[in-house]
């Protein structure tokens, strides 16, 4: 327990430091980021209760820290130009550059959104888009005939500002390793003070939690489960991409993961690849194959072919050229290769309206994937 009363005097000390700020400064002060510190390095996640250890998840397609190499067709884009935005707006804000730096915002919210968001969802900051991704999962159901339900949960930073996410959250994955090296969860009370705490950050900072960067993850995870973050679709989105098509692209790939967990045992019985890398980018392929299938079949959302390639084109382009790394997703050549296999096949039912299964859309990627690579 020593750890925790530690933790807790610097609590008290970083509570009294940010009161002080908010009434004699205009400017916040780095005091407030020794405490913040302190307390991320004393949380840890309870290494044999961590609800993620035993699940797959896709990429996190949000991660803006991601190392990309540098050949021409890996370049800045338009996306990293909204990314750089934001970031600067953070780097200009030294609260928020550590949060971002340290990681605790992003993994507060991911683990909420991720396992513990089980209230009515929305989609959007001000829930615009909740009407189109609850028929966009019901065209989903069944255009690829899923026997299973998906959970789709939007992330906002807006969780950030909530004392409930922040103790809800901190009591059921955090905790400190004792001395002895056992284990001990926080508890609501200590909870609660550290909560109050991180909302006092937030008053301080210009950019806590309302910078997108702190919604910025997308994903698909084998418990069933998508999460996709309003900061990620605003990105794309003042990229110049309608928000709409963001929402449906990035739905419709992590929605493809799903499908490759469900069908894993047949698909993938010994892995897509030995090779870590091949194996990711194989999956990710595919996944981009079935999307672009979906996006502009007729019998699915619909879009026109230039429309979703404008997405498309972006998407891809998010810091992914780690060629060698084991979240690698093929070049953005490579990806839009798969995409446009997926296009001509939808193209080529549009006048039957023929549906393929998802066994005969596995099958019709595996027989083209050398021509993609």
């Amino acid at each position: 327990m020593k750890k925790i009363k530690n933790l807790l005097m610097f609590l008290a000390l970083g509570a009294a430091i940010t009161s002080c700020e908010k009434e004699n400064l205009d400017q916040p002060s780095t005091d407030a980021n020794a405490s913040s510190a302190k307390f991320a390095s004393e949380l840890v996640l309870n290494p044999n209760t961590n609800k993620s250890s035993a699940l797959e998840t896709s990429e996190n397609i949000g991660d803006p820290m991601r190392n990309a190499v540098t050949p021409s067709e890996c370049g800045p884009t338009q996306f990293s130009a909204v990314q750089r935005i934001y970031i600067n707006q953070i780097i200009a804000d030294p609260i928020a550059l550590f949060e971002a730096q340290d990681g605790f915002y992003s993994l507060i919210n991911r683990y909420y959104s991720w396992f513990l968001n089980d209230v009515p969802q929305y989609f959007g900051e001000d829930g615009k888009y909740t009407s189109l991704m609850v028929k966009r999962q019901r065209e989903l159901k069944s255009f690829w005939d899923m026997p299973v339900e998906i959970k789709v949960n939007g992330q906002h930073t807006a969780n950030l500002n909530d004392s409930d996410v922040w103790e809800e959250t901190l009591t059921t994955f955090f905790g400190y390793t004792q001395e002895d090296g056992s284990f001990v969860y926080i508890t609501a009370e200590e909870a609660k003070e550290i909560a109050d705490y991180y909302l006092s950050l937030n008053e301080l900072s210009t950019n806590l939690p309302e910078n997108p960067y702190f919604a910025t993850d997308g994903f698909a995870s084998s418990n069933r489960t998508v999460v996709i973050g309003d900061g990620l679709v605003r990105w794309l989105a003042e990229a110049g991409i309608d928000e709409g098509i963001v929402w449906s692209g990035i739905l419709a790939h992590e929605w493809a993961h799903q499908i490759q967990f469900i069908k894993r045992p047949i698909w993938y019985p010994a892995g897509a690849d030995p090779d870590a890398a091949t194996a990711t980018r194989y999956t990710e392929l595919e996944a981009d194959f079935m999307a672009a299938y979906y996006m502009t079949h007729k019998r699915g959302a619909t879009y026109n072919q230039k429309r979703v390639e404008e997405f498309f084109n972006l998407f891809f382009q998010i810091g992914d050229c780690g060629f060698t790394s084991a979240g690698h997703h093929g070049t953005p050549l490579q990806r839009m290769a798969a995409a446009n296999l997926g296009f001509n096949l939808a193209s080529q039912a549009q006048k039957q309206g023929h549906i393929l299964t998802q066994q005969e859309a596995h099958e019709y990627f595996v027989a083209n994937i050398a021509s993609i690579l």
